[in-house]
């Protein structure tokens, strides 16, 4: 009899419980102690598919030989300097990211301190 009764008030209750876990949690806050480093990790990301990006060469497509060796050039001069660009910016964002998550990190400047006066 007892049995019956719990079970019977653990279903009574099962579709409170779901509502209430329905509703929108509350934002998850960063662990005590650990920064909140999304932005540093989004400029990451779109640093890194940015320098995956590969140069279009379908405008030379339609040309023989050294016309297309003419054409080709500078398209492929240009997409070497965009990669150095973009690895630049990938290494700096990856900096970036890495100082947020740990700033006693080597290479990270240190957080503004006012000076100790004696």
């Amino acid at each position: 009899m007892k049995r019956i009764l719990m079970v019977l008030v653990a279903a009574a209750l099962l579709p409170l419980a779901s509502a209430a876990g329905a509703q929108d949690p509350p934002a998850a806050a960063p662990a005590e102690g650990k920064p909140d480093c999304s932005a540093q990790k989004t400029a990451y990301d779109e640093a890194v598919t940015a320098s995956k990006v590969k140069p279009d060469l379908s405008s030379c497509a339609d040309k023989k030989g050294q016309e297309k060796t003419d054409c080709l050039k500078p398209i492929k001069d240009k997409a070497k300097e965009d990669a150095v660009a973009a690895k630049a910016k990938v290494k700096e964002a990856k900096m970036a990211m890495d100082c947020c998550k740990n700033p006693k990190k080597k290479g990270c400047a240190p957080a503004a301190t006012p000076p100790a006066t004696p």
